[in-house]
């Protein structure tokens, strides 16, 4: 079959999908109380359309070959890995597109809630600092939490479980950590099909390749020397040679902008992940700081941006309005329609996609209909697993009604 017909079949598909009323096949179940009408992408200038991050997609599907490497960020709301991991089993299931899990982080080492789709032991007295806690002085990498040892023999081990996620196969680990003499050593528990160790003191990592795919690992850590102090794990990621997408979650529980500002070595692991796209859902935090600034919030996202640039100039990025909340369950959190504008500004200035998730909620005080309908938590902050795979799933499909655009623009090109 022709590239040209694949694209075409793959366009009409979206598009039936749109004229039955739902958005892609994964929105089933409907909402009144939901303004789907409202669920697309907005650019601001008719002639963007993520024409980067689409190409390189559209070529993975038709061709099954490339990876790609999409990162969310945010606070509570992503951490949890609800949303992110239902868009990332959408994109899998739907394309069978699995690159892979990437990046990773053990947080009960940290003594924080982790996913629920793979397990973390460990042995020895680990401590847990967070980008977003004003008292925790620590080194941050990309995922804004450190966990920290000074036991002189400690362990951690992590495995993925259950028959209801997908397969996260590696043959690859970057362990990103200190790489100076201070640090305790890094051992992988015994395996045979290890074949290289490769410590890259520049980025901070250290990289384990085996000639066989795995599904769980082990690490020793220990102190050889008396110059050595601590072991700081800033992450993993787990990666191998398919071809998909990796969709990477970066959320710390009460993560502000400000906080991902404090990451001293956020630049450098952004490079070993190079993004092509980002989707930005930092602001409740901000919102609910007492003295919340509109133009310092946008100075912090310009930053962050400027940041991830550096690593990879041709990244593309969505800006995510806040959910709608309460404040102490009682007070409409107002302070949404400041980050809207803030929003609409970030995406005018870095030419980028803009999502409006407040509006599509149904606006203002409406997290309150999504709680009487089992959605939403009692805190009118917070969502439940159904709310949150939801909002995945209304993600998803804005981002395919934007690629049907950018398919049916570019069949019409090739006939013409």
């Amino acid at each position: 079959m022709k590239i040209k017909n694949i694209n075409l079949f793959i366009y009409l598909f979206l598009f039936l999908s749109l004229i039955k009323g739902q958005s892609n096949p994964h929105v089933i179940k409907q909402y009144p109380f939901v303004n789907y009408d409202s669920n697309s992408i907005h650019f601001f200038e008719n002639n963007l359309s993520f024409s980067n991050f689409y190409s390189k997609f559209d070529s993975l599907v038709t061709s099954g070959k490339g990876k790609i490497n999409i990162m969310q960020f945010g606070g509570s709301h992503v951490q949890a890995d609800i949303w992110s991991h239902r868009m990332r089993k959408n994109f899998h299931n739907n394309f069978n597109l699995n690159g892979g899990r990437g990046f990773i982080f053990p947080f009960k080492l940290a003594k924080t809630n982790n996913p629920y789709y793979y397990n973390v032991t460990y042995t020895g007295e680990w401590n847990g600092y967070r980008n977003a806690i004003t008292k925790h002085q620590s080194t941050w990498g990309v995922s804004g939490i450190t966990a920290t040892t000074t036991d002189s023999i400690s362990t951690f081990q992590l495995e993925f479980k259950g028959d209801d996620t997908p397969f996260y196969d590696f043959n690859t680990i970057k362990v990103f950590h200190d790489t100076d003499s201070s640090s305790f050593c890094l051992e992988l528990v015994s395996d045979t099909s290890l074949i290289s160790i490769d410590v890259n003191e520049e980025l901070g990592y250290t990289e384990f390749k085996f000639n066989k795919h795995h599904e769980k690992l082990a690490f020793r850590i220990y102190k050889t020397d008396f110059l050595q102090t601590h072991f700081n794990l800033y992450g993993l990621s787990l990666e191998n040679n398919d071809n998909g997408i990796v969709y990477h979650s970066i959320g710390v529980n009460g993560a502000s902008t400000s906080s991902y500002l404090r990451n001293q070595l956020f630049t450098p692991q952004i490079k070993t992940i190079k993004p092509d796209l980002v989707i930005f859902c930092i602001g409740i935090n901000d919102a609910f700081e007492p003295g919340f600034c509109a133009k310092c919030f946008e100075n912090n996202y310009n930053l962050l941006v400027s940041k991830i640039k550096e690593a990879n100039p041709n990244c593309e990025f969505l800006f995510v309005t806040n959910t709608d909340s309460y404040y102490k369950k009682r007070y409409l959190n107002k302070r949404a329609f400041e980050v809207q504008t803030a929003m609409q500004n970030l995406a005018k200035k870095h030419k980028a996609g803009y999502w409006d998730l407040f509006t599509i909620m149904g606006g203002l005080g409406s997290i309150k209909t999504w709680e009487k309908n089992g959605l939403a938590q009692k805190d009118r902050v917070h969502f439940k697993t159904a709310g949150y795979e939801l909002i995945g799933d209304l993600m998803f499909s804005a981002l395919m009604k934007e690629y049907a655009r950018f398919v049916s623009i570019k069949t019409k090109n090739i006939e013409n």
